[in-house]
């Protein structure tokens, strides 16, 4: 597993990141500004940002073979493309990674840089004037692509935000019988979305196992939004956020896009292209457990299965159902 931790000057990147690594059994920490330590330095000099990827992934690749399989990084990412192209990079050593960005209130960015204890006015000023450009430099950016899952540190210590982020990776895969209101939880969030990214949207639909009845589900409604081409989803970021969605820009996920709100998560929504295999594939199980009592029954039996075997490994959760999902669409398309 690979965690990232993204957020402004001054916010605790590195001190959360070590405190971190103490919940693995066996993890490395590695901070970007360290690796990234050469001189001349300049922040914005493609070369060297492509220098300091190669080293961190060189370093992490070293790491992993040598069994420490758990590695954290910290840097600062102003823009949703500086921070995906290490998270592809990184991806072909590992594919869990993880992403966040701590923010905070000025008043308790202050409060922290104050409390380091430089008596330098100017460098204090600076610091804190870099701080508030670097926080909306990524709110801004946020809103047309992924920088990391938002971890508001306002009044949580260093532990309570490692703490957070631990929940969150660690949060508990549990399913539940069918609940009848899912549908109906479902038409209002629909409305919702529909009035934000209006005629965006070429379909919406209804997905996941929520959206089959009586099959046991996590609790969690999923949404598929189709759109004329891929590209689109990014014109989607801003207004789904509004609504409290964070866009999760999972490397593996080439033909969609996935938003998550909340946490614990209530609603998932994924975006693909109008005629993509992707949207005809989610609405083709759905169906076929819809019409398939038998097939239904099989994939909810797996599901309680995987829920217990990886009741805190979202990843390997997902990943181990894939094989079902596929063979039922091959007997779909061989029928």
């Amino acid at each position: 597993m690979i965690v990232i931790i993204n957020g402004p000057l001054g916010v605790g990147k590195t001190e959360v990141a070590w405190k971190l690594i103490e919940k693995f059994d066996r993890a490395v920490m590695l901070d970007g500004d360290y690796l990234g330590a050469v001189h001349p330095f300049e922040i914005y000099d493609e070369q060297r940002v492509t220098y300091l990827y190669d080293t961190i992934c060189h370093i992490v690749r070293f790491h992993v073979e040598h069994g420490w399989k758990n590695i954290v990084v910290d840097y600062v990412f102003e823009t949703p493309e500086s921070l995906a192209r290490l998270r592809r990079a990184l991806n072909e050593i590992d594919d869990v990674t993880y992403a966040y960005r701590l923010t905070c209130s000025v008043e308790e960015i202050d409060r922290r840089i104050r409390k380091r204890g430089n008596s330098d006015p100017a460098f204090l000023a600076w610091e804190l004037k870099r701080f508030r450009e670097l926080q909306a430099i990524q709110a801004a950016n946020a809103r047309r692509g992924d920088l990391g899952f938002v971890v508001d540190t306002t009044g949580l210590s260093i532990d309570e935000t490692a703490d957070a982020i631990w929940r969150d990776i660690t949060s508990e895969v549990t399913i539940v019988p069918y609940d009848p209101a899912w549908p109906q939880m479902y038409e209002a969030e629909r409305e919702k979305i529909v009035g934000a990214l209006g005629d965006r949207i070429a379909e919406i639909h209804h997905v996941g196992s929520t959206a089959v009845p009586s099959l046991p589900a996590k609790p969690i409604i999923d949404i598929m939004i189709a759109v004329p081409h891929l590209e689109d989803a990014i014109d989607c970021i801003g207004p789904l956020s509004d609504l409290g969605y964070a866009f999760i820009d999972y490397p593996q996920n080439t033909e969609r896009r996935f938003f998550r709100k909340r946490q614990p998560r209530t609603h998932h929504v994924h975006i693909a292209a109008v005629d993509s295999a992707e949207l005809r594939d989610h609405l083709v199980f759905r169906d076929a457990l819809r019409a398939n009592p038998t097939w239904r029954d099989q994939y909810a039996a797996l599901k309680y299965d995987l829920a217990e075997r990886h009741r805190n490994d979202r990843a390997q959760y997902s990943e181990s159902k894939t094989e079902f999902v596929q063979k039922t669409l091959r007997g779909l398309n061989e029928g």
